[in-house]
């Protein structure tokens, strides 16, 4: 597609401008652009970069591969209707291209040839199968699997059988490999209890911890003679690229550092000329020199029109069976879901099922006053994402109010059933707001709150006119992966399929594109089996009661760091697969694991899981106006977010319930349909 010599010589003029500037320019291109302008991206967040024994570079961007000349130049995605794709890698004979499909269900691997244009999976995505690597062979891949639920291990597979067998078994997670270029000797990751360690399995020997660090080490690889070998370190200044000299004895050396470095292997073209991706671009550099020179790519990613946001209109919350009295919770302590800090000693004055005010302790003539002591009051939690079992009843309600859970959005096929039995005061329960995929939402009763759309961005752009009206009329639209959130507008993506920023915390073009704006809203969908304390929530009274004990699955590698992506992150608990109430909770662990304060997290599952569904105000926080969703806790959770499970009552929409008697409630209701 054509597009304007003004067009053309801002995009190439760009490169040169600094990135503040070219951030600003770039917006501003991207808003006054004409309808048939294309938009080239020139930068990527978070690329992994892998070379062909012919020079072309294979790169991840906004989850698609694409194929870079050898000298750089315009990058061509390899087609088909690809899965969300990231961390490609050449086959030795460069006809194909295994690469890693994320989705909400797990990680799984595929296989791209290039002389069939044929797209096949490897593996599905129940084992979180990832960071896949071939033998020089061509004929097996090696990669890091959580194929016995107790951590990662090193697998390989036979591509044309597809057996599979297992090359590691440590306690902890092995991670990362990379079979040197004579096939004989394996390198690859190693974490046990906090502790990092780079492990090489040479053939016929004993593995050797080539070295061992108290933060994260990854992305290793083997310099094509096998002198050495190359890996990312996690520092006080953040990551660098180091060498181990694999002499005698080893020699470690920092071998490149100073900047925003991504989290993928050093592609080496030879022995001398090295390949890798820091701060947006592809980087080339010669063993032996101080600098590095950029490999320009251009990505062609569609037309402008259609990329800017809709802010979608407020809703209105469906009216429940609220108390019509007046009552006063007296706090020690609270946190309003809005600030980082506590209010101490107020009283929260609820009339009619909705906060009237928040003011000092005074005495209180009228109404009912409920003084619980030294406690800390804070929101109701909001799970956008969330799963209820197909086989849910009645009595499940009271319990998830019992685990503070005050509303949830699902897609369950009796949400609206149950959740009108819930809104009453005989067997409460958490107000259910009904989700629905793009493909079925029509057929609903009612508009829906949330609906997801999957696909590409060919398929996105498709449902682009559907999504806006959706968007227009107040709907949450939630993206499974970069591509089809660029081609639809959808103005939320799962945390756990996409890295908003760099590991320096910075944005690139790519980001800045799909998100629209420095604020893409993502939701959670970040607790695994490497989730610490998950298991307190079973011991919980309410979640002893929901479910039988379940092991997670592995899904993520590592904890990934969402510090910078706190002020919009959305609690969405469902891609953990564990039972709802349980799974809030497992999300608030993972989310302050992932670098969030306990407030932030708190604020996930409150405000900003409100906002995201046009409910800013009415629920998420303790105000003026708010609806009375309110939890009463026996601890502090802004030291500790695992303190929020503490809770001893709650009240829902103004009428007040101990934890006991929601626990009795329950029940009572095992029966009652």
């Amino acid at each position: 597609m054509a597009r304007s010599k003004a067009s053309t010589s801002i995009v190439r003029a760009s490169r040169r401008w600094p990135p503040a500037r070219r951030a600003v320019v770039l917006a501003a291109w991207l808003v006054s652009a004409g309808a048939n302008a294309d938009v080239l991206l020139t930068e990527g967040t978070n690329l992994s970069v892998d070379t062909a024994s012919d020079g072309r570079i294979a790169i991840d961007l906004l989850g698609g591969v694409w194929v870079v000349p050898k000298y750089g130049g315009e990058a061509r995605a390899i087609a088909g209707e690809l899965h969300p794709a990231s961390r490609p890698r050449w086959s030795p004979d460069d006809t194909a291209l295994v690469y890693q499909s994320s989705t909400s269900e797990g990680v799984g691997l595929r296989l791209f040839r290039l002389d069939t244009r044929r797209d096949e999976a490897l593996s599905g995505t129940r084992h979180s199968d990832q960071h896949p690597d071939w033998h020089p062979d061509g004929e097996r891949v090696v990669f890091s699997s959580a194929r016995d639920g107790r951590g990662f291990d090193i697998w390989e597979m036979d591509l044309s059988t597809r057996l599979a067998w297992r090359l590691t078994h440590l306690a902890g997670n092995e991670t990362e490999p990379a079979w040197s270029d004579d096939g004989r000797h394996l390198l690859y990751v190693h974490e046990h209890e906090r502790q990092w360690s780079l492990v090489l399995r040479r053939h016929g020997q004993a593995d050797e911890v080539l070295t061992t660090s108290g933060a994260p080490l990854a992305a290793p690889s083997w310099r094509p003679d096998g002198s050495l070998v190359s890996y990312l370190r996690h520092g006080e200044d953040g990551w660098s690229i180091w060498m181990t000299i694999l002499s005698t004895p080893r020699v470690h050396r920092p071998l490149i550092e100073g900047e925003d470095f991504f989290l993928s292997p050093v592609a080496w073209l030879d022995r001398q000329r090295l390949l890798y991706a820091a701060g947006g671009h592809i980087r080339e550099r010669r063993f032996d020199s101080w600098t590095s020179t950029d490999v320009p790519f251009r990505a062609r990613v569609g037309q402008a029109a259609g990329y800017t946001m809709t802010t979608p209109p407020a809703r209105e919350l469906p009216a429940g069976n609220a108390h019509n009295g007046r009552t006063v919770i007296r706090a020690s302590r609270l946190f309003d879901g809005r600030g980082s800090e506590y209010r101490r000693n107020v009283d929260i004055v609820i009339d009619g099922g909705r906060v009237a005010a928040i003011e000092p302790r005074a005495e209180r003539p009228d109404g009912v006053l409920i003084d619980l002591g030294d406690i800390t009051v804070l929101p109701g939690f909001v799970d956008a994402y969330a799963a209820l079992p197909e086989a849910a009843d009645v009595s499940l309600g009271p319990l998830l109010l019992g685990l503070g859970l005050m509303t949830m959005i699902t897609d369950h096929p009796q949400a609206a059933r149950l959740g009108g039995l819930w809104a009453g005061r005989e067997v409460p329960g958490p107000r259910l707001l009904p989700a629905a995929s793009l493909s079925d939402y029509e057929a609903r009763d009612e508009l829906p709150w949330l609906v997801s759309v999957r696909g590409d961005r060919a398929a996105g752009i498709s449902q682009r006119a559907v999504v806006k009206r959706l968007q227009q009329r107040g709907v949450a639209v939630l993206a499974h992966g970069w591509r089809v959130a660029l081609g639809s507008g959808a103005g939320l993506m799962l945390a756990s399929d996409a890295r908003p920023v760099s590991p320096g915390g910075r944005r690139y073009e790519d980001v800045r594109l799909a998100e629209r704006s420095d604020d893409i809203r993502l939701v959670s969908g970040l607790a695994d089996a490497g989730t610490a304390d998950v298991d307190d929530v079973w011991r919980s009274r309410p979640g002893a009661l929901i479910a039988p004990r379940r092991e997670l699955a592995w899904r993520l590698p590592g904890i990934p760091d969402l510090s910078a992506a706190a002020p919009t992150l959305v609690l969405g608990s469902r891609p953990n697969g564990l039972p709802p109430g349980i799974a809030l909770h497992a999300e608030l662990r993972a989310m302050t694991a992932a670098g969030l304060s306990a407030a932030q997290a708190l604020r996930a599952g409150g405000a900003n899981a409100a906002a995201a569904l046009g409910l800013a105000g009415e629920i998420g926080q303790i105000a003026a106006g708010a609806s009375a969703d309110l939890l009463m806790v026996d601890g502090d959770p802004l030291t500790d977010v695992r303190d929020a499970l503490k809770i001893v009552a709650v009240v829902r929409n103004g009428r007040f319930y101990s934890l006991s008697g929601l626990l009795d409630l329950a029940r009572a209701a095992e029966n009652v349909e």
